[in-house]
């Protein structure tokens, strides 16, 4: 019982954070991309691996979603100025919503989140598929 809940949960949040990417699409021209991604901390072990989808819509607004390597759906919501990128991963009431300000080149993403002690790292590559 408890599994099925937690997979109709998921299947929810997904299908609101994919919600709002038809009105980024409706603006004509948005870019899509798929990104491979990985989340570290350098006073940590270890890293977080997931898969990044966003649009980005000419006016530069960045609308997605974030897939970890457990299956956990998070809207991503953003915007994009030439290269310099801002991203919030999470909803508001997680408890560890991160907001990264990096760069995004080439589809190639590279940010920074402090969160107390840490200074997390997100990295982003074009995925193989």
């Amino acid at each position: 019982m408890k599994t099925r809940m937690i997979a109709t949960l998921s299947a929810l949040a997904l299908a609101a954070a994919l919600a709002a990417l038809p009105s980024l699409a409706a603006n004509g021209g948005a870019k899509v991309y798929n990104l491979t991604t990985r989340q570290y901390d350098s006073f940590s072990a270890g890293e977080y691996d997931g898969r990044m989808r966003i649009q980005v819509s000419p006016g530069g607004l960045i609308g997605g979603t974030f897939i970890d390597s457990e299956g956990h759906v998070a809207n991503v919501i953003g915007g994009l100025t030439g290269t310099k990128i801002w991203l919030q991963i999470g909803n508001r009431s997680a408890p560890r919503q991160l907001t990264f300000n990096g760069t995004f080149v080439d589809g190639k993403l590279k940010a920074m989140a402090p969160h107390g002690l840490h200074d997390w790292t997100l990295e982003g590559t074009p995925a193989s598929r």
